[in-house]
């Protein structure tokens, strides 16, 4: 009996193709997982939530995990069939790098006004906390290569003793003929 091809998992021998994959789907899984983990969590706590401090970073860094999917899935399908990134990439995800810093400047704003209200240190703690995860994660994206978890990546960073320019940084930069 053959597997429908949306149901056969697809694992090659290539490593770039496979390493390509892994991040497209912990991006993907992370974007979904985190915000309902985080929402069960506070719903379960039992204690009061300020929703309007701590969903608005929590919410930002799911629509950025989501982005990052987008970009892997886009660079894998490059990479894949050798062909650059699609025309929309580049225009798409400036407008993403815009918007995503627009988000993080009001949510920064509301972010003080809100503490300014004498909001509880649990929710300050919680909102501030993603609010820097939100912050790291723009710049992983579209400066530098904050993630170092194997070993070329550590090799990299001994032997230049910098951080490398992001993935997505590099492609928009080179344009849509990336691949």
């Amino acid at each position: 009996m053959a597997l429908h091809p949306w149901n056969a998992i697809h694992v090659t021998n290539n490593p770039l193709h496979n390493r390509l994959r892994y991040l497209r789907n912990a991006e993907a899984f992370a974007a979904l997982a985190l915000p309902a983990v985080l929402i069960w969590h506070w719903l379960q706590s039992g204690l009061p939530v300020d929703w309007a401090l701590r969903l608005p970073p929590t919410l930002l860094v799911g629509v950025m995990l989501l982005q990052g999917a987008g970009y892997w899935h886009l660079k894998l399908e490059s990479v894949r069939t050798r062909r650059a990134l699609p025309s929309y990439f580049r225009p798409l995800y400036r407008a993403l790098r815009l918007a995503d810093l627009l988000a993080l400047m009001a949510v920064v704003i509301a972010y003080g006004v809100m503490s300014q209200r004498g909001a509880a240190t649990a929710d300050l703690a919680w909102a501030g906390g993603l609010l820097v995860f939100a912050m790291l994660e723009y710049i992983n994206y579209f400066g530098v290569q904050l993630m170092h978890d194997n070993r070329a990546d550590l090799q990299y960073l001994l032997r230049h003793r910098r951080l490398r320019r992001a993935a997505l940084a590099t492609d928009l930069s080179r344009g849509s003929e990336a691949i």
